[in-house]
């Protein structure tokens, strides 16, 4: 075809036309399907909309991967391209599954290990060495499928979990998404570039419905779990590279897995958060409440939309900081900084918890 012989950069902004065309497309559609069989999500005590909404946009999503995978598989070996396609429709069928049925949480989490178990036997998406980063070099392989697993289970609830009002999920996915893509420009991988390109893609069109008031659709669990997955995959792949290869993005190998610590923060800050709070109340990890970043932002007044571009514009400054910090100053002072940020975000959170906690008429069990 012609239009193979294009350069890569041409190509994929084609590609992205085109998944946006066929992501808007797709969600139009499904949001119709969904009200007319009343597929719909109902408002409970956690939720932070008052209406009934249409689930099921990660549908869109999960055709639009697919597509990306078929249209950039030039640059990448077909083994990979069958086993992550595997993958993420196993996640797709357990998202799709929870939306339906609310599975329960080790249900979904036997589906997350079937579709992660899959990727561990290419060492693309295994950490196998750590090349130094905290003294640490190989890694014995055993351990290396522990850890690797733990990571991806990890990123894929993290996304997850920060979808909880409008936008938000959205925002950061766009902010991670155009970081890594602009990593694997660099390092000329256009096969995950695309991916990335893909992903930018279709939450951007996600996000034209997901903001409106009239034609609102969420993601869903089928689409958290299958972005988390994909953004998962990605930090996997970053972080198997050698040390050649990395050296095009101007920082050493051994300073990127703090890199991409920094970029992910946000929804690992969260979950960890979210988790300690649970355990130090008593409560198992897996019960419901509202203690999210999103949760308390929009208790204490801010509306979806604004709570949502707020942590976005924190991720970037983040990103930005952190680049530039390790890129100067080095392994330490940025580990250091980096500590720093964490420490800042979290007495803020809590600053601002003890705030929406004063407040009258406020209850963790109460509906916005």
């Amino acid at each position: 075809m012609l239009i193979e012989n294009f350069k890569p950069e041409y190509y994929l902004f084609l590609l992205s036309i085109f998944v946006f065309t066929i992501s808007f497309f797709v969600l139009s559609k499904i949001r119709v399907i969904s009200l007319k069989f009343d597929l719909i999500d109902t408002p409970n005590y956690r939720s932070s909309h008052q209406k009934s909404v249409p689930t099921f946009g990660g549908i869109a999503f999960y055709i639009s991967i697919l597509f990306t995978l078929f249209l950039t598989q030039k640059w990448e070996t077909g083994s990979i391209i069958i086993a992550l396609a595997t993958s993420l429709s196993i996640i797709f069928f357990t998202g799709l599954k929870d939306d339906s049925k609310n599975i329960s949480p080790r249900m979904k989490l036997l589906g997350q290990l079937i579709s992660v178990g899959i990727l561990m036997f290419y060492t693309e998406f295994r950490i196998t060495t750590l090349h130094g980063f905290l003294g640490i070099e190989e890694i014995h392989p055993l351990i290396s499928v522990l850890l690797s697993v733990f990571l991806l289970i990890g990123l894929i609830n993290a996304y997850n979990l920060i979808d909880g009002i409008d936008g938000m999920a959205s925002v950061i996915g766009i902010v991670i998404t155009t970081t890594f893509g602009l990593l694997f420009y660099s390092l000329e991988l256009y096969f995950y570039l695309g991916i990335c390109v893909c992903l930018l893609a279709m939450i951007l069109s996600f996000l034209r419905y997901n903001f409106s008031s009239r034609k609102k659709i969420f993601m869903g669990d089928t689409g958290s779990l299958l972005v988390g997955l994909v953004l998962g995959m990605l930090t996997m792949r970053l972080l198997s590279l050698d040390i050649e290869p990395v050296s095009e993005i101007i920082i050493s190998r051994k300073e990127l897995p703090l890199f991409l610590l920094s970029v992910l923060l946000i929804p690992a800050l969260d979950i960890v958060r979210v988790i300690f709070i649970r355990f130090i109340n008593n409560k198992g990890i897996f019960s419901a409440d509202r203690k999210h970043i999103h949760h308390v932002l929009v208790d204490v007044g801010l509306t979806h939309k604004k709570a949502s571009i707020t942590m976005g514009i924190v991720n970037i400054l983040i990103v930005i900081m952190m680049f530039n910090a390790i890129r100067y100053f080095g392994l330490l002072a940025s580990s250091f900084l980096l500590l720093l940020l964490i420490l800042l975000i979290l007495y803020s959170f809590s600053f601002i918890s003890k705030k929406v906690s004063s407040l009258p008429n406020k209850n963790d069990e109460k509906p916005i």
